[in-house]
């Protein structure tokens, strides 16, 4: 049901206001860095985008209908915060249909993020806009108020949301181009784009984005492997390659899917002998939110990352590779450090062992100083300079399933 979200004379002065507060708080944080896009952002309402939002996983959701928790919906929706729109069970698989849990499909992101992306988007009038990830439809009237909705075009692989999208936009003036579709595949009829910016994350840049992209386009995107990631700003030239550095601190989305219906992931294990170690590193310090995971991701581009209980019952952090090879580590120190076993013909936590060295041999560097280069053949991440001795291939660039 998409909930009415008209608001009364005093919740329109409650909002405005609030829409002011957040305006001055991402000026003075430069979050907000030009005068357009702070009119935009005061001007551009966001409840009739998230007419509801669930707290987490097992939590119902508030609701914008009138009752003793709309005034906690309203202030919500205007505060700086993420709220999660869309829940959906994943199931076991597609003969076993239980599912295994619920998961996030969808969310409007904190305000702050989004306008700090847009600012870095660094649109100009007349400048047609792809966007990957239509979501709320919020991030879209954002760029219809600024650039005019005959400039944008956005695209999202679910259609409930598109079509929820579509008749907020339009009850609010804006009839931008929508389309579900796997936005791995951009949308070739209205390239090319002048900006293409991705509000989810992808393991490398889709070469459908380099081809629709014009010669001097500007590539905003999340690109983010199981162990780190963060956003990464392109530019791209005549010859359809993309190269850019990496924003100076963390920032993450949902992984771009390509069906509808989230998916359990499988991974070969292979009963294989052991070999056993010892090491200093926390495995805990492998996340998705931490620069020692980022840093490690392009040692290991191609694994998966995930908790679990070894053999001997204690918690411990695992590495899998397509090959079957994997890695244990358990997560609770002993006199000897932490202990290590590895599996199969790659020894996993060596490699990790080897990023560890080479980010403390530089000084421990952060995320700015690294890039990345995408051509439509070949996709690498480089420190320091493109042509530095420092390189990690990504994985090539597949069709989407």
């Amino acid at each position: 049901m998409n909930y009415p979200t008209d608001l009364s004379p005093e919740e329109q002065l409650r909002a405005r206001a609030r829409l002011a507060e957040l305006a001055e708080q991402f000026t003075a944080k430069e979050t907000l860095r030009t005068p357009a896009w702070r009119e935009v952002f005061e001007r551009t309402w966001r409840h009739p985008y998230v007419p509801a939002y669930y707290p987490d996983k097992d939590t119902p959701p508030v609701l914008c209908i009138d009752g003793p928790r709309r005034g906690e919906w309203l202030d919500t929706v205007y505060s700086d915060t993420t709220l999660i729109t869309k829940l959906m069970p994943v199931p076991l698989s597609r003969s076993l249909r239980p599912a295994i849990g619920m998961t996030y499909t969808s969310s409007s992101t904190l305000p702050s993020l989004v306008l700090d992306m847009l600012e870095q988007l660094d649109v100009k009038d007349g400048h047609h806009v792809l966007e990957i990830g239509t979501g709320t439809g919020y991030n879209a009237a954002l760029l219809c108020e600024r650039l005019g909705s005959q400039y944008v075009t956005s695209v999202d692989i679910d259609p409930e949301l598109v079509d929820l999208a579509r008749e907020r936009l339009a009850a609010n003036g804006h009839t931008p181009t929508l389309a579900a579709v796997d936005g791995h595949t951009g949308y070739p009829p209205g390239a090319p784009y002048d900006r293409i910016i991705a509000t989810c994350a992808v393991p490398t840049i889709p070469t459908a984005w380099l081809d629709q992209a014009a010669p001097g386009a500007v590539i905003l995107t999340d690109v983010h492997g199981p162990l780190g990631g963060t956003l990464v700003r392109l530019t791209v030239d005549e010859h359809a390659t993309a190269t850019g550095r990496f924003v100076p601190h963390w920032a993450g989305f949902m992984t771009m899917r390509h069906d509808v219906e989230p998916s359990h992931p499988r991974w070969p294990v292979l009963e294989l002998p052991a070999t056993h170690s010892w090491t200093t590193i926390d495995p805990l310090t492998l996340n998705t939110h931490g620069l020692f995971g980022f840093i490690v991701q392009w040692h290991l581009p191609d694994v998966t990352h995930g908790r679990m209980t070894d053999d001997d019952g204690q918690p411990a952090v695992f590495l899998l590779a397509p090959d079957g090879s994997r890695a244990e580590v358990a997560t609770t120190p002993t006199a000897r450090g932490y202990l290590v076993r590895q599996y199969g013909p790659q020894r996993l936590w060596d490699r990790v062992e080897h990023a560890a060295t080479f980010w403390n041999d530089q000084g421990r560097p952060s995320y700015e100083r690294f890039g990345l280069t995408a051509t439509p053949h070949h996709q690498y991440v480089w420190y320091d300079q493109p042509d530095g001795p420092h390189r990690w291939s990504l994985p090539r660039d597949q069709p989407a399933q």
